[in-house]
C-alpha cells in the first residue's frame, strides 16, 4: 500500500472529516448505483451504501490493508446486498434505470426508441440472474473491477468468478435473444 493511502486510512480512522469526505465523493456513486442495481431499487441502494460507509468506518481498526479500499467497501456491500436479498420479499422486481439507455442524439428518433427497448430488456434480463451472476457482471461491466478484486469482493477464488461470469453473459445473451424472438 502506498504511503499516501497509508496516510489518508489514518485519517479516516481518526475520523477526519475531509477524509471521510474524500471517501464518500470517490465511492459513492460506484457504491450506490452496484447496490442498486444487485437489489433493483435506488433507494435501497441509497440506503446500503449509507450503511457500507458506517460499517467501514466501524471496522477501520480490523482493515489490515490486504486488499485495496474500494475492494473492502465493494465485499461490504456484496454482502449487505446478499443479506438484503435473503431477507426481501421483493426478489423479483425490475430495478429501474441501472443499465445505461445506449447512444443518443443524431441517429434520429426510430434509433432511440430501439435502443431504449434494448436497454429495457437488458434491465429485465440482468435483474432475473442469480444474485452471484449478477454481482459479477455489475462488478466487471459497471465498477470495472477486475476477476481478481471480484474474487476478494466475494469471498470467491479467480476462476470461480470468471466462471459466474461466463454463464452471466451466456444466460443475458439467451434472455435477449428470446426477447428479440417474441
Amino acid at each position: 500500500m502506498e504511503e499516501a493511502e497509508l496516510r489518508w486510512l489514518e485519517a479516516l480512522r481518526s475520523r477526519n472529516e475531509e477524509a471521510v469526505r474524500r471517501l464518500v465523493v470517490t465511492f459513492g456513486e460506484p457504491l450506490r448505483r452496484y447496490l442498486a442495481a444487485m437489489l433493483r431499487s435506488p433507494a435501497d441502494g441509497e440506503d446500503l451504501a449509507q450503511e457500507v460507509f458506517l460499517r467501514f468506518l466501524d471496522g477501520l481498526d480490523r482493515f489490515r490493508g490486504e486488499a485495496s479500499v474500494k475492494t473492502y467497501l465493494f465485499t461490504i456491500a456484496h454482502n449487505l446486498a446478499l443479506n438484503h436479498l435473503a431477507s426481501s420479499a421483493r426478489a423479483h422486481e425490475v430495478f429501474p434505470g441501472e443499465v445505461p439507455d445506449g447512444p443518443s442524439g443524431s441517429a434520429g428518433p426510430s434509433h432511440e426508441v430501439l435502443a431504449g427497448e434494448r436497454a429495457e430488456a437488458l434491465r429485465s434480463a440482468l435483474a432475473l440472474l442469480p444474485p452471484q451472476q449478477r454481482s459479477v457482471v455489475v462488478l466487471r461491466t459497471w465498477q470495472d473491477l477486475s476477476f481478481k478484486e471480484i474474487g476478494s469482493a466475494m469471498g470467491l477464488a479467480e476462476g470461480t468468478v470468471k466462471a459466474h461470469y461466463f454463464f452471466a453473459l451466456r444466460n443475458l445473451r439467451r434472455q435477449m435473444e428470446a426477447a428479440h424472438d417474441a
